[in-house]
């Protein structure tokens, strides 16, 4: 597993939130009903601060003419909750999910023969055009967009990924589906791939990447944790001071 821990992984938080959880169960045992429902309280504001950010992640290999070339991108997006709340199906970034917006995205390379070592990272251009964003279930589930603006490698990924001919661009499509296209010269407008022209040399990644997108919390769900466990154990404290001069 590459080393990603600037990243909020979905497995984490939900060992998080049971360790939480675990704390908020012994704790209510010597507490107060009042401190145990502030608890229950910031519970329940989690579970609905969930619901408005969710993180992307894709994971392939390149493939073609890039055989030691692998790839990874994630991103977050802030889903408002009008969006969340329709019913199931795809919508345009206005009405109910005018305020959707990519937060954050980044694109790592690294060399297929040691997947563990993060050769060269990118952070990429969050203004990128939405084109459609997959509801089901009251989560999302799906995100398109055009062309994130193209990157060109020029570190420790620059030898396996074309010697820096080539400048690569991220799309996401079909919901969960994405792919890296490649150009050159590096300047090449990624239209290129569906049009080429005398000179150019642009495609698209051999294997395309199934994503997972999950919601994750804000960091604001974890305040309201915290601060339900501080109540009760302040209450714990109390009733025990009591006991002990009674």
């Amino acid at each position: 597993m590459r080393n990603k821990a600037s990243r909020i992984h979905p497995a984490a938080t939900r060992l998080l939130t049971l360790g939480v959880i675990s704390m908020v169960a012994k704790s209510i045992r010597a507490a107060s009903f009042g401190a145990a429902v502030t608890v229950l309280g910031a519970l329940a504001c989690a579970g609905s601060a969930e619901a408005a950010v969710y993180q992307g992640s894709w994971d392939p290999g390149y493939g073609g003419i890039f055989p030691d070339l692998g790839w990874s991108a994630s991103a977050l997006f802030d889903v408002p909750t009008s969006c969340l709340t329709q019913g199931n199906g795809t919508y345009g970034v206005s009405g109910a999910c005018a305020g959707f917006s990519v937060l954050s995205a980044q694109l790592d390379f690294y060399n297929m023969a040691s997947t563990s070592t993060i050769l060269e990272s990118f952070n990429l251009n969050k203004s990128v055009t939405v084109t459609g964003v997959q509801i089901a279930g009251n989560q999302l589930v799906g995100v398109d967009t055009v062309n994130f603006a193209s990157v060109v490698p020029v570190g420790g990924s620059r030898s396996i990924a074309g010697g820096g001919a080539y400048a690569f661009s991220l799309i996401l499509y079909n919901g969960t589906l994405a792919q890296l296209n490649y150009l050159s010269p590096v300047n090449e407008s990624p239209g290129c791939v569906q049009y080429p022209s005398a000179g150019t040399d642009c495609g698209s990644s051999k294997n395309f990447a199934r994503g997972v997108i999950t919601a994750v919390p804000e960091p604001e769900t974890y305040a309201l944790m915290l601060a339900g466990l501080g109540a009760i154990g302040w209450v714990a404290r109390r009733r025990s001071q009591q006991n002990a001069t009674a």
